[in-house]
């Protein structure tokens, strides 16, 4: 059991001590006030004593607390608890997710759902549509009894669903908390049999209905309805559906293509090279935000548009041996590239086209002009930090 062992050796003795007891598990003759060494030690030597059940549970519950103590799970507790400021201040990310485990279950289920909605976020199992925005999400009896009905009928699965909404933020393009309304679907599956011992020696099957998970979120403020789930087609009839009983909508949403942004070939510097006729003059990054990777801080590097200096002769200049664009220890969160075109009629000077990205799926390029779009999408795709993906 590689996962509780390393459950209870990154667990302070206060926290083992306040799990083992709520969940009545019983490590009898740990001396709870030892040092941490000696707790984790007598503890793990104990774990030979419990019983086939008491380890299942003790498995099940360090994964699910460990699945909750990367960066996407922290965010999700953080946004899903009563008391976040509480949360904040405790020491480690499995400190914190234990806790919530122990003392608010409903928050982390709460937080699971939000988690398993970010993590596929824009993957293969993701579509986003776009629909007129400011319409109201109708969470009336009859509305989600219509929807629910709907899902009931569409994938010829089990006759149990179960709709759970709550409101929740989102990061936009601009780094800035959008308010959506997150859907979650529950379905009963198809039945499924599994072989069992029942006794020392007797094996039987036992018949089991799995649950399968659909996640929905809704931006009123921007018009954007995101669905996870396995199928594209599932997808498209869950977001069809959402639509017509949740939005009172009788037009199909439009469906936004799959995009990923990757930051990554910035970290090293390159030249970012351009067609001539598209009448550009020069291209400059001019602004890189990174996070560390082990979640203590963040760093801006910036240069003004009008400085000879690129960004990267600057980091290495001001920051030397300590450049976190080559140090290994930073990833890039954000950035942003100015394109200034040619003059027009070859008088004054020419307009600049600010590109904004951000991890992982923000441009700025949607608000801009049709032509400035298709040169911006072209040159990113050019440079390796666009790809589009076919769903």
């Amino acid at each position: 059991m590689p996962i509780v062992r390393n459950f209870i050796r990154h667990t302070s003795a206060a926290g083992l001590r306040e799990y083992f007891s709520r969940k009545q598990i019983p490590v009898n003759g740990v001396d709870w006030s030892q040092d941490h060494p000696t707790v984790v030690s007598n503890v793990i030597q104990l774990l030979d004593h419990l019983t086939p059940d008491q380890k299942a549970r003790l498995t099940i519950d360090a994964e699910r607390i460990y699945q909750m103590a990367d960066e996407v799970g922290q965010a999700a507790l953080l946004s899903a608890v009563s008391t976040p400021a509480q949360l904040s201040a405790m020491p480690s990310a499995l400190e914190r997710s234990r806790w919530v485990y122990l003392h608010e279950p409903d928050s982390f289920r709460h937080a699971e759902d939000i988690r398993y909605a970010d993590q596929y976020r824009h993957g293969r199992n993701w579509s986003g549509y776009q629909v007129e925005v400011g319409l109201p999400l109708n969470s009336d009896a009859v509305s989600l009894s219509a929807f629910k009905e709907k899902i009931r009928s569409l994938f010829g699965l089990g006759d149990k669903v179960k709709i759970e909404l709550f409101e929740r933020t989102l990061p936009d393009e601009d780094g800035n908390e959008v308010d959506v309304v997150q859907v979650m679907v529950y379905q009963e599956g198809l039945p499924d049999s599994y072989l069992e011992f029942e006794g020392e020696d007797d094996i039987v099957s036992r018949i089991r209905r799995p649950v399968s998970e659909h996640a929905i979120t809704y931006s009123e403020a921007t018009g954007v309805v995101e669905v996870v789930a396995a199928k594209r087609e599932r997808r498209d009839s869950i977001a069809k559906a959402f639509t017509e009983d949740l939005l009172k909508q009788t037009v199909e949403a439009e469906r936004v293509p799959l995009r990923r942004y990757d930051l990554q070939p910035l970290m090293v510097e390159q030249v970012l090279d351009w067609d001539p006729n598209d009448e550009i003059e020069s291209v400059q990054l001019v602004m890189m935000k990174l996070k560390d990777l082990a979640g203590e801080g963040r760093v801006q590097i910036e240069v003004p548009a009008k400085s000879q200096m690129g960004l990267h002769t600057y980091a290495q200049e001001h920051f030397g041996e300590h450049n976190p664009l080559t140090s290994g220890a930073f990833t890039p969160t954000q950035a942003r590239i100015n394109i200034r075109f040619q003059p027009e009629n070859g008088v004054g000077r020419g307009k600049v086209l600010p590109v904004k990205i951000t991890m992982p799926n923000g441009c700025d390029l949607r608000s801009r002009t049709e032509r400035e779009r298709l040169i911006g999408e072209k040159y990113l795709k050019r440079w390796g930090l666009l790809e589009e993906v076919q769903q």
